[in-house]
């Protein structure tokens, strides 16, 4: 009788942990809609930070050439408008950061593992992204206070300055299109699990 209760017992540990198994495996994916509407608002904050830089990195030969002719005024002023394009940068990647905060949040509910684990890649990368487009922004910032400076007072000398923080700026930019790429990667693969 003690026999057969322990070959009972073990039967229905077995029938119970090959159900969990067994409903693990068959388990339906998932994703969070918090994930997935986070993911598509920090796509159009990444766009539209993309954007402003593209814009500001094509202004910078527009006031050097503002500079050239001597046209101060409109050098200052297009300066002046890259400043507060600059902090709108600034505010776009804190709503980004809030935005994968949301999608790293929600990824321990994505189905399945592996899924899962892409996402977490994903959003890894997406979260040092932003943290080499605050590096960037600052370069951009501390540029434009150069330029600035040296159209208002032309006896002031860069000392390379100028250069080395374009060096900089680009250097950032290259990082930033690396992690974006792994982003994009690990989604991509993600995607064709759903």
């Amino acid at each position: 009788m003690k026999t057969r209760v322990i070959v009972i017992a073990a039967g229905v540990a077995a029938a119970f942990g090959a159900y969990i198994l067994f409903s693990n495996l068959t388990a339906p994916n998932f994703i969070p809609e918090e994930f997935t509407e986070a993911r598509l608002n920090g796509a159009e904050l990444a766009s539209k930070i993309v954007s402003l830089a593209d814009d500001s990195l094509n202004n910078i030969s527009e006031i050097a050439r503002f500079d050239d002719e001597g046209d101060k005024d409109e050098a200052l002023i297009l300066i002046a408008k890259e400043l507060a394009k600059n902090r709108e940068m600034r505010d776009e990647a804190i709503r980004l950061s809030a935005e994968l905060e949301k999608m790293a949040r929600s990824l321990r509910n994505i189905k399945p593992s592996q899924a899962r684990i892409l996402a977490t890649e994903a959003v890894s990368s997406e979260v040092a992204l932003v943290s080499r487009l605050i590096s960037y922004n600052d370069y951009l910032l501390q540029l434009f206070e150069t330029l600035k400076e040296k159209v208002q007072t032309p006896s002031v000398k860069t000392n390379g300055r100028v250069e080395e923080l374009v060096k900089k700026i680009n250097e950032e930019a290259k990082a930033i299109n690396e992690f974006n790429g792994k982003f994009s990667q690990s989604l991509a693969e993600f995607d064709k699990m759903f």
